[in-house]
């Protein structure tokens, strides 16, 4: 489909809601690509329903809208959006709003392509040789949820894999009970073992009934979720790999298509799929760099507390063993003690907080617990051979 023509001056201005969350990055990302195009071919005027959609269908009806972009969760949305007679771009359509006979079935829609994104998880674990591996879904088991559920697996099937599946025995568990059935479901898979989470939400509770069980991530069980939430993924302990998706060029495609709408240009259904771009690789999926347990949980326990002044005895404690065997296994199998890691990994932190960040020196030297600048200046000299300022120069050329 062509991009739409920009409106002739004296059009009336188009008025869209929007009923799309914005707790997400996957909304968030839309909702800009709504307004990219907006930009470019608009004025648009916009009205934002976002949170509880059912307690905003009073707002909806009276707003007085020429077009609607939703994604339609509930029989109530579902029935005001019928009420209005308007044009609509649904976003992620249900299972129930395809089925023959439905009144959504032919409205426009926008959606992801599970399926690839279900291909693309099963060729991100299998890269790490992981031997097992399973699916945990969107608890409602929503038609998205299970498009990637099939996928992965059937790749995984092709390649000469099985794939175990979870699957709590209600829908409607709240997470505080949930995370047990899940944790005890996690103990009894063969490991190592790689798991794709539907979602980033799903996948962060992976990890957190990993945690409340002391089962490894990624020693044991590698994750991967699906959005690339930053807050979410970076939320997580470690942090989690995701699916990347091209979520703002489907907004985008939605506004088109509502313009085609509302314009009379468009009188057919018309569907476009988000497709993903790739995987945004975090320590969930990183695989160990050593065959030695204790030392790869080391050197990631170090790199996540990069941020302060970590002591060799602190690590040992970590890893439950005494600070000579520690240092003796760690020098022999990484190459250098304990410490010249510690330095090395605060260097590091050091450098991307004065390439990517605006925080002067004395700021970095607080947040990373070095107590002076001054202290910071001799530690960055002494351990990178260079000042800070000619490390800047440096990289500014």
């Amino acid at each position: 489909m062509s991009h739409a023509q920009k409106p002739q001056t004296g059009r009336t201005i188009p008025r869209v809601a929007l009923l799309v969350e914005t707790s997400r990055e996957v909304g968030r990302s839309i909702l800009s690509g709504i307004e990219r195009y907006a930009r470019l071919y608009g004025p648009w005027a916009f009205h934002l329903f976002p949170g509880d959609l059912a307690q905003q269908i009073e707002n909806v009806k009276t707003w007085d809208a020429t077009g609607i972009i939703a994604r339609i969760e509930t029989p109530e949305v579902a029935q005001t959006i019928l009420e209005s007679g308007l044009p609509v771009v649904g976003l992620d359509l249900y299972e129930e709003h395809k089925a023959p006979g439905h009144p959504l079935r032919n409205i426009c829609e926008v959606s992801v392509n599970s399926a690839a994104v279900g291909k693309m998880a099963a060729e991100h674990l299998m890269e790490l040789r992981c031997e097992n591996y399973a699916f945990v879904g969107e608890i409602h088991d929503v038609l998205w949820s299970r498009e990637r559920e099939e996928s992965f697996c059937r790749t995984l099937y092709w390649a000469g894999f099985r794939c175990f599946r979870y699957k709590p025995h209600r829908k409607d568990l709240a997470w505080t009970d949930e995370i047990h059935e899940l944790a005890r479901w996690l103990q009894e898979l063969p490991k190592p073992v790689g798991i794709f989470a539907a979602m980033d939400v799903r996948g962060r509770q992976v990890i957190a009934a990993c945690q409340e069980y002391g089962i490894r991530v990624p020693e044991d069980v590698a994750v991967l979720g699906v959005d690339n939430d930053p807050l979410i993924c970076r939320l997580c302990s470690p942090r989690m790999s995701s699916v990347i998706l091209d979520s703002e060029t489907g907004g985008y495609q939605a506004a088109l298509i509502l313009d085609g709408l509302m314009r009379g240009k468009i009188r057919e259904k018309i569907s476009f799929q988000i497709d993903p771009t790739g995987i945004a690789r975090r320590e969930s999926t990183e695989r160990p760099p050593f065959d030695d347990p204790m030392v790869n949980e080391a050197l990631r326990f170090i790199r996540q507390n990069s941020m302060i002044a970590l002591s060799v005895q602190e690590v040992a404690n970590y890893v439950r063993v005494s600070r000579r065997v520690l240092e003796t296994r760690f020098r022999r199998i990484v190459g250098q003690s304990v410490l010249e890691n510690i330095c090395a990994q605060r260097l590091e932190r050091v450098k991307q907080l004065l390439l990517k960040t605006d925080m002067k020196v004395s700021e970095i030297a607080e947040a990373c617990e070095f107590g002076t600048d001054g202290y910071l200046s001799r530690f960055f000299r002494r351990e990178s051979g260079m000042t800070i300022s000619e490390f800047r120069t440096r990289e500014r050329r």
